[in-house]
């Protein structure tokens, strides 16, 4: 299901992201992009599940 796979791809992303943030530091270019590619992610997940819902 689609929403099993956001799933796994969005904590891939937000533990990728913790990590970028504890060597790098939270104002850290890459970690501004990762925050971005999971703001990404959670917004695919979320309209996903209304769509699902909606059914």
């Amino acid at each position: 299901m689609i929403l099993d796979e956001l799933q796994r791809q969005i904590e891939k992303a937000r533990c990728e992201m913790h990590d970028l943030a504890a060597q790098a530091g939270l104002g850290a270019p890459e970690v501004l992009q990762k925050s971005q590619e999971l703001d990404k992610l959670l917004n695919q997940f979320y309209q996903a599940k209304m769509c699902s819902s909606s059914r």
